[in-house]
């Protein structure tokens, strides 16, 4: 048999060949030959990401900075919901990326490892520039005692439809995906099903291989699950983006001086008579305090009464931190429950 080029240019150099090499030089141009149009083409598989292997120390350690500085997190194991190739892991890799990240198949598992210190820290989306508020977080967020938000991380979301080359007929996604990708899939007459995670619909799609069947994740997802991207950046608003906050066990920080472009979060319950939302909500307004977030959950056992989860900003002047540690003072004494989840560096 004719030798291949590669093979001629190894011979005429002198060096040994054998076997092996001429079988790996076959596939070669076996596979230059049958590689799919670059526009179906899988996208590269990623590189590992570095500090996986170090050996992580599982106990939690509050630096002196204490806000979620990378390096304070090298070698250590980072939570977060999803499987790897989510949003919530490419959260990590940007906030911490030196950590060893941690995916879990709930929310709920998620705060418990946590709480438990089987990790560090984890990073939770909180809410989505488009789909709103991610309400379980937030649930969790009041109800697990002894956690603190020290640090947010804003990061870009663009969804492809992942799959295998022919008419998708139903998307699996998280149901946050499928809501920011609802105008695509009603375009296309493409039937939303409602999966765990976007990267798990991703690996599902690539193991069952079911005809019709496409996924809504990232094109980090694609290339870990070896999918073709069918179409890109598929999300309703080009300008979607996840807000994510990074938590760990602790006290939470109050306001202080020098605290220059950070943001608080809190959580709390008016007594249910008229005009206490707005009292409450006057103890900022009278200090001159900024609110960037103001929502409500239900609370259960308590039919139409709600816990309300407010944000607010401290520009770093002193007068700033001492204006919302008087409007937190306020409203401790104005609602009936409150829980300062934490003042820490904003995006």
């Amino acid at each position: 048999m004719a030798a291949f080029p590669a093979a001629r240019r190894h011979q005429e150099r002198g060096h040994r060949r054998g076997p092996a090499q001429d079988r790996r030089d076959v596939r070669d141009q076996w596979s230059r030959r049958q590689r799919p149009p670059a526009r179906h083409r899988p996208a590269p598989r990623p590189q590992p990401r570095r500090g996986c292997n170090a050996a992580p120390d599982l106990r939690v350690k509050a630096s002196p900075r204490n806000h979620g500085e990378a390096s304070d997190f090298v070698g250590k194991k980072v939570a977060y919901q999803g499987e790897p190739g989510a949003y919530s892991d490419e959260a990590v890799s940007a906030v911490f990326p030196d950590a060893q990240a941690v995916g879990f198949a709930t929310f709920r598992l998620t705060f418990d490892a946590l709480a438990m210190g089987a990790v560090d820290a984890a990073v939770l989306p909180v809410e989505n520039s488009s789909a709103g508020v991610v309400q379980e977080v937030s649930d969790l967020l009041w109800e697990k005692p002894g956690l603190r938000v020290i640090r947010e991380q804003v990061q870009p979301v663009r969804h492809c439809l992942l799959g295998w080359p022919g008419p998708v007929e139903r998307a699996l996604s998280h149901p946050q995906a499928l809501a920011q990708c609802d105008r695509y899939l009603h375009s296309r007459q493409i039937r939303p099903v409602a999966f765990h995670d976007t990267a798990g619909a991703a690996r599902a799609v690539a193991e069952q291989r079911q005809p019709g069947t496409a996924a809504i994740a990232s094109k980090a997802a694609a290339a870990r699950y070896s999918l073709y991207v069918l179409a890109e950046s598929i999300q309703d608003d080009s300008e979607n983006r996840t807000r994510f906050v990074v938590v760990e066990k602790g006290e939470p920080t109050r306001p202080r001086e020098g605290a220059r472009g950070w943001k608080g979060s809190i959580a709390f319950v008016t007594a249910h008579r008229p005009g206490s939302l707005a009292h409450a909500l006057d103890c900022f307004a009278r200090r001159g305090v900024n609110l960037t977030r103001l929502d409500s959950r239900p609370m259960i056992g308590r039919p139409f009464e709600y816990r309300f989860y407010l944000d607010f900003t401290i520009n770093g002047e002193e007068s700033s931190a001492a204006a919302a540690e008087a409007a937190l003072s306020d409203l401790e004494e104005a609602s009936a429950e409150i829980k300062l989840f934490g003042t820490y560096p904003g995006a």
